[in-house]
């Protein structure tokens, strides 16, 4: 008699079926690369020759242009009066021809100091937007305000070298651009506006501002109104490159500077 056939016993160490006691693999655990997005720069900061170029290229174009619609308007008769701006504390401030190397050369001094130096070509970009804007809103003032500053008559031959320069303003500045003041407006406008892209140029242009406000009344050139409404413009277009920063950055303007 046979005997019934057992069945087939799997051994445990060579068994492909899953044991109820073995725990379940571990897969090795996936390596994850922490990829950090690089920060954009809003300020879009440049360098090399043709950044240079672009800015003195786009400097000088603009200049020439102001210059022009300056001198032409200037130097057209329109019957300007000498008291319409006139206040008591513009006549009693002095005359002091030394301050004249604190107008012009102050002037150029912080155009090309603020050309060499600006890195953002965004902020450079709204400057030369707000520069445009002085520009047309002078030339309408200007043209409108018709006021004319009664300048002083300068002895010749002059006494000293600065009495000498000073001549040399009055014979190549027009006496009758005076509201406002492009001097105070272009200085201060460069100086506010730098100071958010090179903070000590721009603190440094500030003061020099100031120094060439100061000069526009001691020269004659300029009555207290003209850089007044100047300041006011230069004002105006720091607000509006601070508020554009601030939506280029996506949130509130860096007002420290």
């Amino acid at each position: 008699m046979s005997r019934p056939e057992q069945p087939h016993r799997k051994s445990p160490a060579t068994t492909t079926d899953p044991l109820p006691w073995a725990s379940a693999p571990v897969r090795p655990a996936l390596k994850m690369s922490l990829v950090v997005p690089q920060e954009v720069d809003v300020l879009d900061r440049r360098t090399g020759a043709a950044f240079e170029g672009y800015k003195w290229g786009s400097a000088l174009a603009i200049a020439i242009i102001g210059l022009v619609i300056y001198e032409v308007l200037g130097r057209t008769d329109l019957g300007r009066s000498t008291t319409l701006l006139m206040t008591p504390l513009d006549r009693v401030i002095p005359l002091m021809p030394w301050t004249a190397w604190f107008y012009e050369p102050f002037y150029a001094a912080i155009f090309i100091i603020g050309v060499i130096s600006f890195r953002s070509r965004f902020l450079y970009n709204r400057t030369l937007v707000c520069v445009c804007a002085n520009i047309v809103l002078a030339a309408l003032g200007h043209a409108f305000v018709r006021a004319e500053y009664p300048r002083p008559i300068l002895p010749f031959p002059a006494p000293d070298l600065s009495t000498a320069f000073l001549a040399f303003v009055y014979k190549i500045d027009p006496p009758g651009n005076v509201f406002p003041s492009l001097h105070v407006a272009h200085t201060f406008l460069i100086s506010f506006v730098l100071m958010m892209d090179r903070p000590r140029l721009g603190r440094l242009l500030l003061w020099m501002s100031i120094v060439l406000a100061a000069s526009t009344l001691t020269t004659k050139q300029h009555f207290i109104a003209d850089v007044a409404i100047g300041l006011v413009m230069a004002l105006t277009w720091r607000w509006w490159a601070l508020r554009e920063l601030a939506r280029a950055r996506g949130g509130t303007g860096d007002r420290s500077r």
